[in-house]
């Protein structure tokens, strides 16, 4: 088994455990702020559609349908993820759909989203082969919204090189995970991701859980290349009124 092929299957062998973990709270960093940066970085683009990559047990596409009403789907490798999010969510879109199925157009679903989300779930090293995929999704003005694990966060440790890593989830102190590969990047790799997808870089965050304090997340904004050459206007995105993430 390749390191893509075990991090698919993580995910399904670790399902029941990741639901658990969102839904009782035990990933400090989501309170702390990353939860919030995400849902305000969609919520102020006010989307009449929405599509979650990676969508988990659904925790995302709930909140984001609460906050703006709109159309929404959810879309997951794993079955039983999806499983959990139709539990929670009965009423919600939710459906099987693995990367491979993505990059191959296999995807069993024809429409456009205004914003497009992928929040900790591009860990793949072939990340701009997806975002290419999933670019003729997106609405005429739509943004692709990443959220994933701040380079810094691991600058410490030296290796400040893109490599494949694992993650034994030790921080949760139990042994029922399975551990996970995740290809690591620096900060200028992703550049390199979203330029190699025909995509640029519309706005960049870095949420903290106070002001001046370190980086909880690398929140990257996106668009696709014509778009924004098209609308260089709005590359300030939803900056311009701070107010429209409070609605």
């Amino acid at each position: 088994m390749d390191q893509r092929e075990a991090l698919a299957s993580s995910w399904s062998k670790n399902a029941e455990n990741w639901t658990r973990a969102v839904r009782e709270g035990l990933i400090p960093s989501r309170g702390a702020g990353t939860d919030d940066a995400i849902v305000e970085a969609i919520c102020c683009r006010k989307p009449q559609s929405f599509l979650d990559v990676g969508c988990g047990e659904g925790w995302l596409v709930r909140r984001i349908v609460k906050r703006t009403g709109c159309h929404a789907l959810g879309i997951d490798g794993s079955a039983q993820l999806i499983a959990d999010a139709r539990q929670a969510d009965p009423d919600g879109r939710y459906q099987v759909v693995d990367y491979r199925e993505l990059v191959e157009r296999r995807a069993g679903f024809d429409e456009s989203f205004d914003v497009i989300a992928f929040n900790y779930a591009l860990f793949d090293e072939e990340a701009s082969r997806l975002l290419e995929a999933i670019r003729p999704y997106l609405s005429a003005g739509g943004r692709i919204v990443i959220q994933t694990l701040h380079p810094w966060a691991l600058s410490r440790e030296g290796h400040y090189l893109d490599a494949w890593r694992r993650e034994d989830f030790s921080a949760f102190k139990n042994q029922d995970w399975t551990s996970m590969p995740w290809y690591f990047r620096t900060l200028a790799s992703w550049h390199d991701v979203i330029r190699n997808a025909g995509l640029m870089m519309a706005e960049l965050r870095e949420p903290a859980a106070k002001p001046g304090g370190l980086p909880l997340s690398l929140l990257l904004i996106c668009a696709a290349f014509e778009q924004l050459e098209e609308k260089r206007s709005e590359i300030s995105d939803c900056r311009e009124d701070p107010a429209d993430g409070n609605q």
